[in-house]
C-alpha cells in the first residue's frame, strides 16, 4: 500500500513531521514517486515547472517549501485514492475522470487548488464510508 512517508522518504507522524518536511524541502527525485503512480511530468507542473525541476536535479537542490507542500498535497490525495480503490489503476482511473460532481472536471485538474484538493479529500472520504458510488 502507498503511503507518503514511503513516497517523501521519511517519516511522517504527525503534521508536525509534515511542518519539518515542507521547510526543509525535498529532494526533486520526489517527483518519481509521483509519476510512478501514473501521473503525466504534464500533470505535476502545477507542483514544479519541469525547466526548474531539471535545474534543481543538476543542481542537486531540494524542492522549496511551498513546492514541497504542492507536492505532500498531491502525494496525500494520491495515497488516499489508492487506500479507498485498493489498485493503482482503480485510484489513477477515478482521479483521471471528468465528474459532474467537479463541475466536469477530474479530481487531477482540480487538485492543484487547496480547496480543490479539500473536495476531493472529503469525496474520497465519503466513498469510502459507502456514502456515494
Amino acid at each position: 500500500m502507498l503511503n507518503v512517508s514511503h513516497l517523501a522518504g521519511v517519516p511522517l507522524k504527525s503534521p508536525l513531521d509534515e511542518i519539518l518536511l515542507v521547510q526543509s524541502g525535498l529532494q526533486p527525485e520526489a517527483l518519481d514517486a509521483l509519476k510512478d503512480f501514473g501521473i503525466s511530468p504534464i500533470e505535476t507542473n502545477w507542483i514544479i515547472n519541469s525547466r526548474t525541476l531539471t535545474r534543481r536535479k543538476q543542481r542537486q537542490q531540494h524542492l522549496t517549501p511551498y513546492e514541497t507542500e504542492r507536492w505532500l498535497r498531491a502525494a496525500k490525495i494520491l495515497s488516499l485514492a489508492l487506500e479507498v480503490f485498493g489498485n493503482k489503476q482503480k485510484a489513477s482511473s477515478w482521479l483521471h475522470k471528468p465528474r459532474k460532481l467537479f463541475e466536469n472536471q477530474s479530481a487531477m485538474e482540480i487538485l492543484h487548488i487547496e480547496a480543490g484538493a479539500q473536495l476531493v479529500e472529503m469525496t474520497l472520504n465519503q466513498i469510502d464510508a459507502g456514502f456515494i458510488s
